[in-house]
Formats: structure tokens, C-alpha cells, sequence
């Protein structure tokens, strides 16, 4: 004869721990809307801490035992954003590539921390952070470049509190956020970031014009050199800046670029050239337009090298006003947009050019390889390039050269 097991009714006053490694534990509330206790040991003594339901207590409990067992004290996770941008930009933080920071892009960095980073992730605690929160920082750039360079500057900050314990590879606060670009938006890219299309480069006529128009506008002939010897030598404009008598081989038409002006914030010094490439560029002895850009360039070097010594700052071939290294903000500002509102470049919906004086370099890179015999490679060293492959991305068209030879395959 079968007998009947009387069960307890459950006990509703019961409350199921939850276990996790490491000796976590996750105490439910006593009360339908009481708080959740997490408690755990840590470095011989007893810690706890509180969760406002299940799902949260869950989530705290996973990410103690996180960093637990990666030897990071938890407290970390309790420190707020404003301490992952501090640790960020500690000097002595060991650098991720082995190379310390130069004062140029400390202070590029100091400047995204502090318009763009701060305000929007300061006060969170770095724990609560999320792919929201970066998203809002990417969406503050006003410009696809300057999203460029700060999204790359979230990737190393984000990198450097992943290595300090600030955040936890769970938190993934970097996946999917990307600068929409909006109609309008500014568009100077970095050497490599895009191909560039024809309407990107400024035509021999308006290179030209420009180039008149600033002569002109300033009472200083030699601004007509400065244009026309930037389209058709590929410099930049830090080594523009930087350019001294004693830089330049006129009997053979050849500039030494081995340094650069590099700017900060209130100052500005010399330092190697991008990518640290010393290299050699040339220069037509006539512009597309038939101007005498060998002659006016050995005129200007007789003004300079009149002056004591050829390779002191007193030397420069382009200066400011005052003698001394030109500022880019400050030549935009006074001789390069009132000249190019003189000969009516072309502008975009938002107001800004259409071309910038980076897209002069455009015009030489493709002179250079419209030019007969001219070898990717050759035009590559003469741009500073650190891999023919950014030449290519940028200036040859690799879908029409497709074309082209499918069309003669199949001919």
C-alpha cells in the first residue's frame, strides 16, 4: 500500500542566494522593493555593495568577479569617467607602442578630452559605461576629420583603461559607434582615408588664380610662389612652413624635406617630418599654365639668401608677417580664404571651401602621375608616402582600371 509524503508548502519568507566565483554572493531583497545585497572578500576583508533588483545585482556580481580574477581592485569600477581621461593622459603611463607622446599630441589630445570627452562621460562611473555615451561624443564632431582623429583618440583611451582595470572588456563601449557625416559636413581627410574623387582637386586655372589673387591682396609678390610651389611640389603645409634657403637645390630643381612646423596650442617649434620620412620633391621648371616657377623661386632666393645666414629661422622662404613660422590658422584667415573668395572657389551648403589648402597637394600628386614614364612608386617617395598602397587607394581609381581591362580582355 502506497503511502502519501505530505510536502511543505514553500516558505515565502525564503530568500535563494545567488553563488558566484570567487565566494560572490547575491543576497535578495527582504522586501518586494528592497535593495539587493552583493557581497564578497577581497584582499582578506569583507566588501558589499548594493543592487536595486536581480538584473543589476547580476550584472555587479559578474563584473567583481571580473576583476577579481583579473587582480584589479574593484573599487575601480566606482571611479568616475573624468579618472579614465586623467589616467589617459598621465605622462607616466607606460605608451602603448613603446614611444612617449610628443608635446604636439599631448596637447591634441588634452583639447578632444576637454571639449568633447569630459562633458559627456566626467561624472559617470566608468562601470555605467556605455556604447551610448561614446556615441554621443563621436556625434559632438563637427567635422569627418576631426571625427577621425577623435575616434581614434577613444580607441586608445578606451585601450588604456582596459589595461589600468577601468573597464571591462564586457562593456564593449566602442562596437558600432560611428560618425554619421551630415550634407554639408567638412571633408579634409588624412593621406589614406578615401579615394579622391576629380571635384576634390582644384583645377591648373584655379590653382593659378588663387595664386594672383593672393599676390595681390597682400602687396607681397612672393604669395603667388608660395601657392604655385605647394600645388606643384606636394609639400605640406608644416613643411612649407619649415622651408629654408639652404632646403632648396635650384640648379636641379629639388627640395629637401627633413623637418616640418609642428603646432601647439600657444606654441610652435620644428620637429621630423610626418611618419619621421626624410625625402627629396621636385618642382617644374614651368607650371601647366606656363608660369616661370623655376625663375620666380631662384628670384625669392636671392631676397633670402641675402641675409646672414641661409639655414636660421631668418631663412624661411615663406614667413609670417613678423619673420618667423607661419601659423596655419593665421595664413587661412588672412591670405588663403580672402583669396579664394576673390576668384570664387567653390563653397559647400554649410559655407566652408570646397577646396582646402591640403587640396593643393591633390594637384601635384596628379600632375605627377599624368606626366609621361611617371612610375606610382616614384610619385609615391616624391609625396611622402609611407606605402605606394596609400598612393593608389588615394589617386588611382581601381574600379575604372578594372573596367578598362575587362574591356580590352573582351574586346
Amino acid at each position: 500500500m502506497a503511502t502519501l509524503a505530505l510536502v511543505p508548502a514553500p516558505d515565502p519568507h525564503r530568500r535563494d542566494v545567488l553563488e558566484f566565483d570567487l565566494g560572490v554572493l547575491v543576497y535578495p531583497s527582504a522586501a518586494p522593493a528592497g535593495y539587493w545585497r552583493i557581497r564578497w572578500f577581497e584582499d582578506g576583508r569583507r566588501k558589499d555593495t548594493t543592487a536595486r533588483n536581480r538584473e543589476e545585482a547580476v550584472a555587479k556580481a559578474a563584473a567583481i568577479v571580473e576583476r577579481l580574477l583579473a587582480g584589479v581592485p574593484t573599487s575601480r569600477g566606482r571611479c568616475r569617467g573624468s579618472a579614465l581621461v586623467e589616467h589617459y593622459l598621465d605622462l607616466a603611463r607606460p605608451p602603448a607602442r613603446g614611444c612617449r607622446w610628443s608635446e604636439r599630441h599631448r596637447e591634441e589630445q588634452t583639447a578632444y578630452c576637454e571639449r568633447f570627452v569630459l562633458p559627456i562621460i566626467g561624472d559617470v562611473e566608468v562601470a555605467q559605461l556605455t556604447r551610448s555615451h561614446f556615441q554621443r561624443i563621436l556625434d559632438a564632431a563637427t567635422t569627418i576629420s576631426v571625427a577621425d582623429h577623435l575616434r581614434r583618440c577613444l580607441s586608445a583611451m578606451v585601450r588604456a583603461g582596459l589595461e589600468e582595470g577601468l573597464l571591462l572588456a564586457r562593456q564593449d563601449v566602442l562596437r558600432g559607434v560611428h560618425w554619421s557625416r551630415e550634407e554639408g559636413s567638412e571633408a579634409e581627410l588624412e593621406d589614406g582615408a578615401r579615394f579622391v574623387e576629380e571635384a576634390d582637386i582644384p583645377t591648373a586655372t584655379a590653382v593659378h588664380a588663387l595664386a594672383r589673387a593672393a599676390a595681390e591682396s597682400s602687396g607681397v609678390w612672393w604669395r603667388e610662389l608660395q601657392i604655385l610651389l605647394v600645388a606643384y611640389s606636394g609639400m605640406r603645409w608644416g613643411e612649407m612652413a619649415a622651408l629654408t634657403a639652404d632646403r632648396v637645390d635650384g640648379t636641379r630643381r629639388r627640395i629637401l624635406i627633413d623637418r616640418q612646423v609642428v603646432e601647439g596650442r600657444h606654441t610652435l617649434r620644428l620637429g621630423p617630418p610626418k611618419s619621421r620620412r626624410r625625402r627629396t620633391t621636385m618642382y617644374p621648371a614651368r607650371t601647366p599654365l606656363g608660369v616661370d616657377l623655376e625663375a620666380m623661386l631662384a628670384a625669392r632666393l636671392a631676397e633670402v639668401d641675402a641675409r646672414p645666414d641661409a639655414s636660421s629661422p631668418a631663412a624661411l622662404i615663406f614667413p609670417s608677417p613678423r619673420g618667423c613660422w607661419a601659423r596655419r590658422s593665421n595664413f587661412a584667415r588672412n591670405f588663403f580664404h580672402p583669396a579664394a573668395a576673390a576668384v570664387g572657389w567653390p563653397r559647400k551648403a554649410s559655407g566652408r571651401l570646397h577646396w582646402s589648402f591640403h587640396s593643393l597637394r591633390h594637384v601635384f600628386a596628379t600632375w605627377a602621375l599624368a606626366q609621361p614614364g611617371a612610375r606610382l612608386e616614384d610619385v609615391s617617395k616624391l609625396l611622402g608616402h609611407s606605402s605606394v598602397r596609400i598612393t593608389q587607394d588615394l589617386y588611382v581609381s581601381p574600379d575604372g582600371d578594372l573596367l578598362d581591362r575587362f574591356y580590352r580582355a573582351t574586346t
